[in-house]
């Protein structure tokens, strides 16, 4: 594991993490330089855009009134935890919508960048050539991560919140909607990729709502 602080907020990076990135950035495929490289390169922009995302969540609720934030990058993303302090519901959903919030002003930076770096279509040398494939990912990322997230799944960013709009007492209504919409993007993902890494991960959303729509009174 890696362990830094960032803004005094602890942050562990966890080996699951790096393999993930490897993995969705190409690893299992590269052969050349250029694609290692580029499977590198992918790997820090996922870093950077899902540090940037957790440090949203993190310093809003800390400036909210929660203590003790940590920020944990694993196998299935990224976490921002806190070991306490009383958030009402408004102030959650907005601590909530702040880590895709920061995710969209990411990608306005590196759009204006790339336009700013890259006046016309075309590169010269390699080196611009690395440059441009690095921005177009962290565009790409911050912007599709972004749209995925907000949809009302648990425990999408989304799904918290509606939970948190909807109220404790609706917890099997949140729960209901997030199955609703995890058949949905199950199915269009499927139609679209036919990706069994992706129909993983809806599995993996619908086990967790199952286990919170268990749990709800």
């Amino acid at each position: 594991m890696i362990r830094f602080s960032l803004f005094k907020i602890p942050v562990t990076i966890h080996w699951m993490f790096w393999l993930l990135a490897g993995f969705l950035g190409g690893g299992l495929s590269a052969q050349t330089s250029q694609q290692w490289h580029q499977v590198l390169i992918f790997m820090a922009a996922v870093l950077v855009s899902i540090l940037i995302h957790e440090l949203g969540h993190a310093l809003t609720g800390l400036k909210f009134g929660a203590r003790a934030a940590q920020i944990d990058l694993h196998g299935m993303g990224g976490l921002a935890r806190f070991g306490g302090g009383t958030l009402t519901r408004a102030q959650k959903i907005i601590m909530t919508a702040a880590g895709p919030g920061a995710s969209i002003g990411l990608a306005i930076v590196f759009i204006l960048i790339g336009l700013f770096l890259f006046p016309s279509e075309g590169v010269e040398t390699y080196g611009q050539a690395l440059v441009a494939y690095f921005i177009n990912v962290m565009v790409t990322i911050n912007i599709f991560w972004s749209i995925i997230n907000l949809f009302p799944v648990l425990p999408l960013d989304g799904g918290q919140i509606l939970r948190d709009a909807l109220g404790p007492s609706r917890l099997k209504t949140t729960c209901i909607i997030s199955f609703i919409t995890l058949a949905f993007l199950a199915t269009i993902l499927w139609i679209m990729t036919q990706s069994l890494f992706n129909l993983a991960i809806m599995v993996f959303l619908g086990s967790h709502t199952w286990s919170v729509y268990q749990r709800a009174s």
